[in-house]
């Protein structure tokens, strides 16, 4: 089997540019920046839950992770699902911007390791087998945890804000 070649990815994301779905989400001022507002709004509920739940978990707010805050957890998901697919349509616009900068796979790792640790501390409360309603429920094991949720966090923040500037490829159109 044949090795992908960088000019055939890029000649791959250069074909996607060229729908008329990119051309619209990238030239249409009101298509882009709607999907940047979307995903911004969305991530800053998604990380704030996230960091209730953490500051939760270091003993710094009382009563997050028992039943009352589960609807909040249901407007995270479905916040999640929004970064979904107003992130896929940032993608959508500029393919190669995002795909061939290391940054990206970094904020998607960051996001995707957050994501599993959330959802796993939701099914622990679900399942009632974490409450700290009680100020004696609260276990020190838990530290490692809200700290890898805060880094996951700050990573995915921080690398979504440099992807706008790190990039070496912008439109992989360009070079054809």
């Amino acid at each position: 089997m044949a090795a992908i070649s960088g000019a055939s990815i890029l000649h791959l994301f250069a074909n996607l540019e060229e729908t008329s779905l990119s051309i619209l989400l990238r030239e249409s001022g009101v298509a882009f920046f709607s999907s940047l507002t979307l995903h911004s709004l969305a991530m800053a509920f998604v990380v704030g839950v996230n960091l209730a739940l953490a500051f939760s978990l270091l003993g710094l707010t009382p009563s997050l992770l028992n039943k009352r805050f589960q609807p909040f957890f249901i407007l995270h998901w479905w916040a999640v699902l929004l970064i979904f697919f107003s992130g896929l349509a940032l993608l959508v616009a500029y393919p190669a911007k995002a795909l061939t900068n290391p940054v990206f796979y970094l904020k998607f790792t960051a996001l995707t390791i957050g994501l599993l640790i959330t959802w796993r501390l939701q099914c622990l409360v679900r399942d009632q087998k974490i409450d700290h309603s009680r100020p004696g429920n609260r276990i020190h094991s838990n530290i490692p945890i809200a700290f890898a949720m805060l880094c996951c966090w700050m990573l995915t923040i921080g690398a979504g804000r440099f992807l706008a500037y790190t990039h070496s490829v912008l439109l992989a159109s360009r070079y054809f």
